[in-house]
């Protein structure tokens, strides 16, 4: 009786473990799928519970013991709602048998309504839609990589082949796939290679995406967009010793947070300068002066490394005629090795006559 006892168990015999959606319309709702369970075993099996991998699929399933010959159905739903293209889902079910655990996918390609292709995939390159015009990656250490994704979603009903230029050594796009079936999406990815960045602080580049149909005649339609990808590449000092951090440089500016160019006339160009003096023992280096784009401002140093004890003169030039309004109130940021500010701001301000 015993040796009986030990091998009678329940035994869960899925028919089904995954199914196929195929292509779903958004607007049409919800749509939901059954994979059937069989208790082969000769003791009652208990669905004990299931799990989903996110709020879009919900699972409905028998609560009371499955006896021994009997079948029944696991219920899958999945909500398309705001969540165009391909997707793939996993459920988890637990149950009293051995193995405790079973994996059920489903899958299929939702065709978005015109309100989620707009809310989603803003960007337009013909019939290519992309998520975002711009990729922001932050603030990198330079010497540091980081990779980033965005998609894009093929919105005809034809085959493209897409395609990204304006790579170069510190920014290494790549779209893949680049052959999209209709309703489809591929994911552009930016790796960012921070050492090689030409400037620090703020670098900001362009990379220009492109579909053309596969074949012709084509519902397709060709076309470019341009996304812009920018990342703060910043200086790290965290692994400076206690002797380090005590030679380290001291940046000093003696105008203060202003450069105040007092009243100035519209429509010429005026110069103003004031010096930054290294108050520390290790040399400091300006890593950059910058302005906003656009101003008609301009800022060059006498010397970017600078001693301990000296100073290096600085000379701001504004072109008034590219200024709007009359006032004058623009931050020019001074970038140093200074571990304690790296980072000091001035403002650039003055009457316009």
């Amino acid at each position: 009786m015993s040796v009986l006892a030990s091998v009678a168990q329940p035994e869960a015999t899925w028919l089904e473990r995954s199914h196929d959606f195929g292509p779903l319309m958004e607007q049409d709702g919800k749509v939901t799928c059954h994979m059937r369970l069989t208790n082969t075993g000769t003791k009652p099996l208990i669905i004990v519970k299931a799990q989903a991998g996110c709020g879009c699929t919900a699972v409905t399933y028998p609560e009371s013991p499955i006896q021994p010959g009997d079948t029944v159905a696991v219920g899958i739903t999945y909500n398309p709602s705001g969540r165009p293209g391909q997707f793939t889902k996993q459920v988890l079910i637990f149950t009293n048998t051995i193995p405790r655990r079973t994996i059920l996918e489903t899958s299929g390609n939702v065709i978005p309504t015109a309100a989620t292709l707009d809310k989603q995939y803003p960007l337009s390159a013909g019939s290519l839609r992309i998520s975002q015009p711009t990729l922001p990656l932050g603030e990198i250490i330079r010497g540091k990589n980081k990779t980033e994704f965005m998609s894009a979603y093929n919105a005809s009903t034809d085959t493209i082949l897409v395609s990204v230029t304006g790579g170069n050594d510190h920014l290494r796009p790549a779209l893949v796939p680049d052959t999209v079936p209709p309703a489809r999406v591929s994911a552009l990815t930016v790796h960012y290679l921070s050492g090689k960045a030409p400037l620090w602080g703020l670098n900001t580049d362009t990379l220009t995406i492109t579909c053309r149909p596969l074949r012709q005649p084509s519902t397709a339609t060709a076309g470019t967009a341009d996304v812009q990808v920018m990342a703060q590449v910043i200086e790290s000092f965290e692994d400076l010793t206690e002797g380090q951090r005590h030679d380290a440089p001291v940046a000093s500016i003696d105008c203060g947070e202003r450069l105040d160019f007092e009243t100035i006339q519209a429509t010429t160009t005026v110069t103003r300068s004031f010096t930054i003096t290294n108050k520390g023992k290790d040399e400091l280096m300006i890593r950059r002066l910058w302005v906003p784009d656009g101003e008609g401002i301009t800022v060059t140093a006498n010397r970017t490394e600078i001693k301990r004890g000296k100073s290096a003169n600085v000379t701001v030039t504004v072109d008034t005629s590219r200024q709007q309004g009359d006032l004058l109130n623009v931050p020019l940021t001074v970038m140093t090795n200074d571990p304690v500010t790296p980072r000091l701001t001035i403002r650039l301000v003055g009457i316009i006559e």
